[in-house]
């Protein structure tokens, strides 16, 4: 199956009677993660089935957003005051963090089963929305498929739970995201180039989303969180001119090894074929540029701006972390909320995901030359 540009935007019309997929900047990283599809990615047939269901389901969510733009043209006029951005490397204790600060009845996350379908924007009905057990069902049959990602992440099934922004930036297809699903090198390779103004208006759509979903269910504030963040703060700012920053952090050679085999297991759904030491050398270099672009971008956004969390203090002492942070942001944190967080961590054990870096082709020494600049400025919080 080769896939085409064209062929997807007609099957996404005819999907839903719908014309109008809003600005079209999307049509240029569509264009070269189609392209990376046919030429790099050794997919298998539930590959091929995945990648084209996936690109459909981000064409048909664009087709409905802007359909409910077109007729309530007032969902423009929400503003998003004051948003809280998670920031730092992966498997830092981002997915945690945001999931215990999602439990507090006055923040407002991205919840699993609204991001991979916004439309209809939820409404005071939510807990009655047919979308949320679609989702549970698509959450456990993952888990059921990739059993080690159990290990890695937390273990409660429920679409409720926040998830990243990923999802929003991929239905503009800039975002290097795709790439911890599928190998698309050369996709990959673009998503990567700083600087790219489908970069900067797919975090204008992020936003666009943003103000959609809270349109019915105001948000009191909101909390929000990918990595892939760490290395677009200039488009990022732009939109989101008074957000702030928590930035999580954890020793480099405990995160890449992690975040590899992470995507290994998951890739291994869909490719005919793997090359653990590529996945471990770009993985290396996406993420050490990211947090040198991070450190750069931080300076001048202003240090005010962000509070860091260092990644051994947060697993000991969760509740003592939040409230730090709650201190810091001027929240206040109630007896309610901090039940909630106990829940949780006795419903959700850590687990245990040790791989070898040498796998992925990864060593000390090479992760510590190249996270170099973020080891020497951030080594108190590692």
């Amino acid at each position: 199956m080769v896939l085409s540009v064209d062929d997807l935007l007609e099957k996404a019309r005819k999907a839903t009677g719908l014309e109008d997929f809003g600005d079209p900047f999307f049509l240029t990283g569509l264009a070269h993660l189609v392209a990376s599809f046919n030429v790099d990615c050794p997919l298998n047939d539930l590959g091929r089935q995945a990648a084209e269901g996936m690109l459909l389901e981000n064409l048909i969510n664009r087709l409905q957003i802007e359909d409910w733009y077109r007729r309530h043209p007032e969902i423009d006029d929400e503003v998003i005051r004051d948003p809280v951005f998670i920031v730092g490397l992966p498997r830092t204790g981002t997915t945690v963090l945001g999931t215990l600060l999602g439990l507090d009845r006055d923040s407002r996350c991205l919840r699993n089963w609204e991001i991979n379908q916004p439309c209809p924007p939820p409404d005071e009905r939510v807990r009655d929305d047919p979308r949320i057990a679609a989702a549970n069902r698509r959450i456990a049959e993952m888990n059921k498929l990739v059993p080690g990602l159990a290990d890695a992440l937390p273990r409660t099934v429920d679409s409720n739970m926040a998830d990243e922004c990923f999802f929003l930036l991929n239905m503009s297809f800039a975002s290097v995201a795709f790439n911890g699903i599928f190998h698309v090198p050369s996709y990959e390779d673009w998503a990567l180039t700083e600087g790219l103004p489908e970069v900067d208006a797919s975090y204008g759509y992020h936003k666009r989303i943003l103000k959609l979903l809270q349109w019915k269910t105001p948000a009191r504030r909101w909390v929000l969180r990918t990595p892939i963040h760490s290395g677009n703060m200039g488009a990022l700012i732009h939109h989101y001119p008074d957000a702030r920053f928590i930035w999580t952090h954890r020793p480099p050679e405990k995160v890449l090894p992690s975040i590899c085999s992470l995507i290994y297991q998951v890739r291994a759904l869909y490719h005919r074929s793997q090359d653990p030491a590529e996945l471990g050398r770009r993985q290396l270099f996406q993420w050490s540029t990211f947090m040198r672009r991070l450190i750069r971008d931080r300076e001048r956004i202003g240090d005010a701006r962000f509070i860091d969390v260092r990644h051994g203090d947060f697993i000991a002492d969760p509740e003592a972390v939040i409230g730090d942070l709650y201190r810091w942001l001027g929240w206040h944190l109630d007896d309610d909320f901090i039940q909630q967080i106990r829940a949780w961590r006795e419903g959700n054990p850590r687990g245990r995901h040790k791989p070898d870096p040498a796998f992925f082709g990864l060593n000390e020494q090479s992760i510590d030359q190249a996270f170099a600049t973020y080891r020497q400025q951030f080594q108190a919080w590692l």
